[in-house]
């Protein structure tokens, strides 16, 4: 038997980011990936990035699976979500799973 973090990895694919469960597809960076978006934790982190100077901005907060994504997206990079540019504000990486809070501008 796997120890605690193998039961981990496996849980975020078949527990976590289940379709049947919590997870929707939508194509990060291009690519088709089940992910979980987080409105309640977004409204949270949205006080630490007040000082935005765009007419209007749209904040997202997803979950992604690290082997799903590859690389972790690096800060102030942009990133593409369904088809629309984002700016990425925060990224962490955690036992295989990505949180990314990133910003969409229009001026």
């Amino acid at each position: 038997m796997g120890g605690f973090k193998e039961m981990v990895k496996e849980d975020i694919k078949e527990v976590f980011l289940d379709l049947n469960l919590f997870g929707e597809t939508h194509v990060i960076a291009g690519k088709k990936m089940t992910v979980i978006f987080d409105d309640a934790e977004k409204r949270k982190r949205n006080e630490q990035y007040l000082d935005n100077n765009a007419i209007y901005s749209k904040r997202i907060l997803f979950y992604v699976s690290a082997d799903d994504m590859g690389s972790l997206p690096p800060i102030g990079r942009t990133i593409e979500v369904d088809g629309r540019d984002y700016k990425v504000l925060q990224a962490d990486q955690e036992d295989g799973i990505y949180s990314v809070m990133a910003e969409e501008f229009r001026e």
